[in-house]
């Protein structure tokens, strides 16, 4: 005969969860594969394992709290750790949920059923259209079935839970009913799926009782396989979170103020204090500004759904991550695959996302403007983390070429989060950034393109990496100064002089390789630079980045093309954020290296 439970308690919530998130995390793939509404982007599954990850991580050792507060803790990790719209909606459902509880350390059948039924009718309100057949169906469903058996008279919380978890299975298998997309591809709704599989797993445990390991690590996530779902051609690109914080934030305000843009798949969930917004749109930055009217932004990020549904025609088995540090056209990017992390940049309380939320032509143009120097900052280390996933969860292996270590924590970044996937990501340190860097991704993504294995990829970047080269000239050496990066001495003697100075890198760093008449760059005399450098019996890649002055580059690329007969491409683009805070406007930099053997 089975035991009734009559309560619960942190420590039994708390055991219950992490049963129910590693059931959540074995079958993410399958999800994933059955994500197609409201967009087939195939993430559904890994959003809601990380999404409850940030959860257990915040409550796994809160075993001898009262029920009242560990429901608040798990309800402010939900919205912490929200992604996508599955994360937003359980995010609002957890707030709903602690919101109706008593203060009393345990949970009784009764509050379970009330608190359960508050907390899908919030998750309601966390959707600017809310559709029928999602998630939210599921979870008011199981909730209601909750209800109707406490009100029978059952206080038995494993009787409550069976009958909840019977009506949830049947919830999820009419969603297609429901919405007519979900029939036409043959699936279940894929956030109601993810809910049921919580359960699945809590119900599992309650059944045996028995607790499993402890841990839930990243690097135990099975690989996802492809989907055939086809992405619409109109649908917006970023998918786009932040969150707010403020005194007395206005949830219908804010999504109001949201739906005035051109957008889809608004959700804004959470309460008066603290708001996660999640959006799909083509412009991320205009949601910045918009949340920015409400109160104080964090934990900005925006994903490019075309990038990750290009996943699937991939060529090769090895992907390529590289950091905005590295410049490179896009057409390059777009040609070869490579996906980009982007560092963060700062003027004064505003942070902006490189080629985000800050392209270089604003960048230039703010430099000109405004007093304040502005200030890089690494991507945060959950921002490779959620790359590595996308990746490795497609079945990729990945190598990330990394900013120079020695002038930026980019690269440590990049490892630390590249600890979590047991050796299926290698971070490579380019020693060097801007075109250097963006040269060596490049060979990468050829190399993998090729079909060429982990090791061969690293090998041969460990190859060319001493023969990588980078040439600069800024066209006001101020911008480089007030970053850090050169002496102040050195501006003083140049003005004092009227000449110029040469950059040349190494590792990382800009170090002074002479000097040319006048004030301001010279596209003839950095030419000259390289070409002193580069032997004429060798081909070589080139590639020149920008500061807002593409004559200047093109005069530089002529320069080179007319003196060097073997050189392989040339290619030019403007200087990122990374870079141009310290070129500064007007500036040119230019990279090279002999064209590997490896490669056809």
């Amino acid at each position: 005969m089975t035991r009734a439970i009559a309560y619960i308690d942190a420590n039994r919530m708390v055991n219950a969860l992490s049963a129910g998130i590693r059931r959540l995390f074995q079958r993410r793939d399958y999800i994933d594969r059955i994500n197609v509404f409201p967009v087939p982007d195939g993430d559904t599954g890994t959003n809601m394992a990380f999404s409850f990850k940030v959860i257990y991580d915040a409550v796994r050792h809160e075993r001898d709290l009262g029920m009242k507060q560990l429901m608040r803790k798990i309800a402010h990790a939900s919205l912490d750790g929200a992604r996508g719209n599955s994360g937003a909606i359980m995010a609002q459902y957890f707030h709903g949920f602690s919101e109706s509880l008593g203060k009393q350390s345990q949970m009784y059948a009764s509050d379970m059923a009330r608190a359960s039924l508050a907390g899908a009718r919030a998750s309601w309100t966390a959707m600017a259209e809310p559709v029928a057949g999602t998630l939210p169906t599921v979870l008011e469903d199981f909730s209601i079935a909750l209800d109707e058996k406490h009100r029978q008279g059952v206080e038995d919380i494993r009787e409550l839970l069976e009958y909840g978890l019977v009506r949830a299975r049947e919830s999820l298998a009419g969603t297609p009913d429901l919405l007519p997309v979900l029939k036409q591809a043959g699936v279940v709704d894929a956030g109601g799926q993810g809910f049921v599989d919580l359960l699945e797993g809590i119900w599992a445990f309650v059944e045996s009782g028995e607790e499993e390991a402890d841990a839930i690590e990243i690097g135990e996530l099975l690989s996802a396989g492809s989907t055939s779902m086809e992405m619409d051609a109109d649908a917006h690109r970023f998918c786009t979170e932040c969150v707010i914080e403020g005194e007395t934030l206005d949830r219908a305000a804010i999504m109001q103020r949201l739906e005035e843009l051109d957008c889809s798949s608004l959700m804004v969930a959470g309460g008066n204090r603290r708001v996660r917004v999640h959006i799909h749109v083509n412009n991320p930055g205009e949601v910045y500004l918009a949340c920015e009217e409400f109160g104080e932004l964090h934990q900005q990020k925006a994903d490019d759904m075309h990038r990750q549904h290009s996943l699937m025609n991939q060529a090769g088995r090895v992907a390529i991550v590289t950091d905005s540090g590295a410049d490179i056209p896009l057409e390059e990017q777009e040609r070869l695959g490579i996906h980009m992390v982007s560092a963060r940049l700062n003027f004064g309380a505003t942070e902006y996302i490189d080629y985000v939320t800050l392209q270089p032509a604003d960048l230039y143009e703010m430099l000109k403007t405004r007093e304040e120097a502005p200030k890089t900052s690494q991507p945060p280390v959950g921002d490779f983390v959620r790359q590595y996933d996308l990746l490795t969860g497609h079945g990729y292996e990945v190598m990330s070429v990394g900013l120079s270590e020695a002038v930026s924590g980019t690269t440590q970044a990049a490892r630390s989060a590249a600890e979590r996937f047991d050796g299926r990501v290698r971070v490579f340190d380019s020693q060097t950034g801007s075109c250097g860097e963006g040269l060596l991704a490049i060979v990468a993504a050829e190399a993998a393109q090729q079909g060429m294995s982990m090791d061969e990829i690293e090998s041969l970047l460990t190859e060319y990496r001493p023969l990588n080269r980078i040439v600069g000239m800024p066209d006001d050496l101020g911008y480089i100064v007030r970053g850090g990066r050169v002496p102040a001495a050195l501006k003083k003697l140049t003005d004092f002089f009227h000449i110029s100075p040469l950059l040349v890198e190494k590792g990382g760093r800009f170090k002074l390789g002479g000097f040319t008449t006048g004030i301001g760059v010279k596209p003839a005399a950095m030419g000259k630079a390289v070409l002193r450098r580069m032997k004429q019996d060798a081909t070589y890649r080139v590639l020149i980045a920008h500061g807002a002055n593409p004559a200047g580059a093109h005069d530089l690329r002529r320069y080179i093309l007319e003196r060097h007969t073997r050189v392989h491409s040339c290619h030019i683009t403007e200087a990122g954020p990374a870079l141009g805070v310290h070129l500064g406007p007007g500036g040119l930099v230019v990279g090279y290296m002999p064209q590997p053997e490896q490669l056809n």
